[in-house]
């Protein structure tokens, strides 16, 4: 096991050092924090930094604005474990496997998750990430245009760590035994530090895992002179350190840390028979007698302030937009071959024809969207090697066979919420401009007005 700050692993190649993603800190007289949206690269950052007075030592500590946690796991433990972090690239085509304990992080394109158990579905873009469960099998598979490049950091037994993971090895520690046994809260942070700026990282239950994302620190250990670490690298802070951005660009580090213990007196637990088998969740009993607080949506959404005029005459409401016709999909315009008598598959297209497409003549639905491939090329006009050819966050096979939606168009019925939106966020109808019938469409209550656009009586 490797001591802060020493690191054990950095990239080879100074190419491959990911942009700052995520978030950029401005200093200015009251020492205000400016969060900026995830997936924002160096340049923004650097230009920001460029227009703030930056103070030459600003130090703060953790639990201010610049550290946060962008993802949370349960993990239980039982005797010595490896962190370990891998760097993969997500293919076109989706890919299945039962990942570890384990946090996927975005670092450039756009990945979609499936957890093929629960199959609740999650979307991660540049800068976000995402906590898989032990043992969950979980599907992934790559959407856009941008190669999909994703940081994969593990909390592995010591017994599993022998097996090598896909990828580019990054980062790979010893077998840790400082960790006591059960089952804790385990948190992925990120932080940005300008330059000058300083991030102590305290005490904690074991060594925390230190990442550097992004430009160049400098660590300093209990009674240790400061050491340079540079981005793709990781090591073990045992102890509390130091981690000062002496450099003149902006630098980022992401710091995962194993928090409390999760023992199940929160009143949630999950019994285990002795035939490995769990029973049914226990919840706590609910307290009798209380109102029942009616459903809100699942985001809240923001409520205009109303202005009035200077007369009592009340204010005329904007017009009420009309639906947007959604594209007209023309079908994929066949390869150049000439089509055999062969299909292997049966998926409507020969094996001549699935080889210039670069599918399989043994997988009638190359992309597991619940389409066959002959189908999207010369009826539908989506993608067979794409899933999701919108990029609205619903499979193509669930857009038309589920939803009544349009495969090819992000948002089916023009009403300003893309499909994705209204099935996993808002609960409205994708393919009903005005799900509530009250005549503003469901865009226009959510953005406009703020109104509910699942109840009649609320509106503007």
């Amino acid at each position: 096991m490797t001591d802060a700050p020493a690191a054990t692993s950095r990239r080879s190649r100074a190419t491959r050092v990911a942009t700052a993603a995520g978030m950029a800190v401005s200093i200015g007289a009251a020492a205000a924090l400016v969060m900026m949206m995830a997936g924002r690269g160096a340049p923004e950052l650097r230009q920001l930094a460029a227009q703030q007075p930056v103070t030459s030592m600003t130090e703060f500590t953790v639990g201010a604005p610049h550290l946060q946690t962008i993802a949370q796991g349960i993990v239980t433990i039982d005797g010595p474990v490896v962190w370990r972090m891998r760097e993969t690239t997500v293919p076109l085509t989706t890919e299945t496997e039962a990942p570890n304990a384990s946090f996927a992080v975005q670092r450039s394109g756009t990945t979609i998750y499936r957890n093929d158990l629960t199959s609740r579905r999650t979307r991660l873009e540049t800068g976000e990430a995402l906590f898989l469960p032990q043992g969950d099998p979980a599907s992934r598979v790559a959407v856009g245009t941008d190669p999909s490049v994703v940081w994969n950091i593990e909390m592995l037994p010591q017994a599993v760590a022998a097996v090598p993971g896909a990828g580019m090895p990054l980062f790979s520690s010893d077998p840790i035994t400082d960790y006591p046994a059960g089952t804790f809260d385990l948190e992925l942070q990120r932080a940005v530090l300008l330059p000058g700026e300083v991030s102590e990282l305290p005490g904690h239950l074991g060594p925390a895992l230190v990442i550097v994302g992004s430009g160049r620190v400098q660590v300093s250990a209990i009674g240790q002179p400061p050491q340079p670490i540079g981005a793709g690298t990781g090591f073990l802070a045992r102890d509390a350190v130091t981690i000062r951005n002496g450099d003149t660009q902006p630098a980022t580090f992401l710091v995962v840390l194993v928090g409390d213990g999760v023992d199940g007196s929160e009143g949630i637990t999950v019994p285990v028979t002795s035939t490995g088998q769990t029973t049914q969740t226990q919840l706590p009993t609910p307290v009798t007698g209380q109102p029942t607080q009616p459903p809100l949506l699942q985001t809240p959404v923001p409520v205009p302030t109303a202005v009035l005029a200077p007369t009592m005459v009340p204010a005329t409401l904007p017009p009420v937009l009309q639906p947007t016709a959604p594209p007209v999909v023309e079908p994929t315009v066949a390869p150049d071959v000439q089509p055999s008598d062969g299909d292997t598959d049966g998926d409507g297209l020969s094996d001549a024809e699935e080889a210039a497409y670069n599918s399989d003549p043994l997988n009638k639905d190359y992309d597991a969207d619940g389409l066959l491939d002959g189908v999207e090329v010369y009826q539908t006009g989506t993608d067979p090697l794409n899933n999701d050819t919108d990029g609205d966050g619903l499979l193509d096979g669930e857009e038309i066979n589920t939803y009544g939606t349009s495969p090819a168009s992000g948002d089916s019925d023009g009403d300003g919420l893309t499909d994705g939106e209204e099935i996993y966020t808002y609960g409205t109808g994708p393919a009903s401009y005005d799900t509530d019938g009250d005549g503003y469409g469901d865009g226009d209550e959510v953005y406009t007005f703020g109104t509910n656009p699942l109840d009649p009586a609320s509106t503007p």
